[in-house]
């Protein structure tokens, strides 16, 4: 039995300014299947309501998920602080529109107005292949000014680093450059999902060795606990069966017509469903480590990249025409 422990909204209505090259959301920079911020303001109210009435906690919240960067921002952040959002208070800001020193210097001032009390900015290695990466020039400087304005604004910079093999010789530069602009202890470390574009960065994925060879200032901004080589997890205990869920409604152009007629019941299940339809037709993960694991493979990862990497491989060689309930650009489900 799966239980649904979360429930959100959101509405791909503002586009990113980047095209990163593992981007989650397979951004274009475009955000062509958005709707109306209010209207889709008006599905997350109607779920609050329903959910404080039925004793559902937490209660859903709503999200733009390309980028922080639209005029009903502040919005949003009131009324995520409203409904209690343990995230609120955080802003991811990639992919925001760039602003010279005094715009981002406002920009930082009215998110500090707002409550917000942290922000995260992305780096994936030195300038060049920063910018190359995001496929964006000049998006390295920026996310640095702006780590920088929110040291001076009092805010808290939480840079998130995404390591690669290809950007392991420029982690000691780039750590020097963040040290100046944040508490080490404040930088988190990462290894890209599997997920989205995820997969077309995996030959970059770092090994266990690449992990043992990091500089001891990086190991300390890395979970490193939460990663196993396929071959370790395929050796170890059983692997983890997920049982929970968040279910995500994503509002687009060619569903708010339906959501809108639904019940927030019935939206919910809807979703829920999907989750439901997709899981049954494919192998446990169990089975599918059977059909699919690599005991060779020392490249590590989370288990659940294993299941979406082995999932990926079961659909295409079954020939499986399946709703894909992985992708957040449509109504979709995360696992746990």
């Amino acid at each position: 039995m799966v239980k649904t422990i979360s429930i959100s909204v959101q509405n791909l209505a503002a586009p990113c300014h980047c095209v990163c090259r593992y981007c989650l959301l397979r951004s274009d920079k475009t955000a062509s299947d958005g709707v109306d911020y209010f209207r889709g303001k008006q599905i997350a109210q109607r779920l609050v309501e329903w959910a404080r009435v039925t004793g559902i906690d937490p209660l859903p919240y709503y999200y733009i998920p390309y980028c922080a960067d639209y005029p009903e921002l502040f919005d949003t952040i009131a009324f995520n602080r409203s409904v209690g959002f343990v995230g609120a208070r955080f802003l991811q800001c990639n992919g925001i529109a760039m602003r010279n020193a005094a715009e981002t210097d406002e920009f930082v001032r009215k998110l500090k107005d707002a409550g917000v009390t942290d922000i995260d900015t992305t780096f994936f290695g030195d300038e060049t292949f920063h910018d190359r990466f995001a496929a964006r020039e000049g998006d390295w400087q920026f996310m640095l000014r702006l780590a920088e304005s929110a040291g001076r604004h009092g805010l808290t910079c939480s840079p998130s680093v995404v390591l690669l093999r290809d950007n392991l010789a420029m982690l000691p530069g780039l750590f020097d450059t963040l040290a100046q602009v944040a508490e080490v202890r404040n930088i988190h470390s990462f290894l890209p999902d599997y997920r989205g574009r995820g997969h077309l960065v995996e030959n970059s994925r770092l090994s266990r060795e690449d992990c043992d060879a990091l500089p001891e200032n990086v190991k300390r901004t890395f979970n490193a606990g939460r990663y196993k080589t396929e071959r370790e997890w395929l050796n170890g205990e059983a692997l983890p069966e997920y049982t929970r869920r968040a279910v995500i409604i994503t509002l687009r152009r060619d569903n708010i017509e339906q959501f809108e007629r639904m019940t927030c019941e019935e939206m919910v299940r809807y979703v829920e469903q999907l989750d439901d339809t997709y899981y049954a037709a494919i192998p446990g993960i169990s089975e599918l480590a059977k059909m699919y694991g690599d005991r060779k493979n020392e490249r590590l990862y989370r288990a659940r990249d294993l299941f979406w990497m082995w999932q990926r491989r079961y659909i295409r060689e079954h020939g499986l025409t399946l709703y894909d309930v992985t992708d957040e650009r449509y109504c979709c489900t995360v696992r746990s």
